[in-house]
């Protein structure tokens, strides 16, 4: 069997298991539950035995689980073994063999890449969002001591007024927020518009470093 054979076949297997686990959200008959139901044991079988095949080759069984991928499909495995009853754990059941479909991201390697690169960019992400913290708690106050009176529904405490800011960052509904301030002070708009731009720029700017820094490391 070819490699290409190989990854298809296998990626098949949890793109199967998602359509079943989906088809459970429409009123079916009770032949077509248990096809589903029919069609998961299988696939939790088919999944079993390759796990079991990849820890027969593994040549220090021991180190197994030191492969984090592993430990992933491990997990996936053993949510998807207990058998679905009426229980009332039935649909906790359920949701969690929803995540059969992650399988997905250890069977093709492009997924895999993009995880493992937002897994080490996690303590630039941090540090990103920690600029953005303080940009936004650096507005807050200033916005909670200018514009209370006149929105104080929006800017009445620093904590209160970081939650329209967020929105104003995000450019969701974001003028619902600045229109009625610059119904008062028509100059507000250059406060709305520099902590966008400021926030932004520093967005970008992260991501552009931490972008350049892994591929850097990928050439390393």
């Amino acid at each position: 069997m070819s490699l290409t054979l190989f990854v298809t076949i296998d990626g098949f297997k949890p793109s199967l298991s998602a359509v079943a686990s989906g088809g459970r959200t429409y009123p079916l008959s009770e032949a077509a539950l248990l096809l589903i139901d029919q069609i998961g044991y299988a696939i939790t079988l088919f999944f079993g035995v390759e796990l079991l095949v990849r820890f027969i080759g593994e040549p220090r069984k021991r180190d197994f689980l030191k492969n984090g991928w592993n430990v992933f499909d491990s997990a996936i495995v053993l949510i998807s073994i207990p058998p679905i009853n009426r229980s009332e754990s039935a649909f906790l059941l359920r949701l969690l063999r929803i995540f059969r479909v992650l399988r997905l991201i250890s069977v093709l390697l492009e997924l895999r890449f993009i995880i493992d690169s937002m897994l080490k960019a996690i303590p630039r992400i941090f540090y990103v969002c920690l600029l953005l913290f303080i940009i936004v708690y650096i507005y807050g106050p200033f916005g909670s001591m200018v514009f209370a009176d006149t929105d104080p529904a929006r800017w009445s405490g620093v904590g209160t007024a970081m939650l329209p800011l967020v929105q104003v960052m995000t450019l969701s509904s974001w003028e619902t927020v600045m229109l009625p301030i610059q119904q008062v002070f028509p100059f507000a708009w250059i406060c709305f518009m520099s902590f966008i731009f400021i926030a932004r720029v520093a967005v970008l700017v992260g991501v552009m470093n931490a972008a350049r820094e892994q591929e850097n490391a990928d050439k390393d």
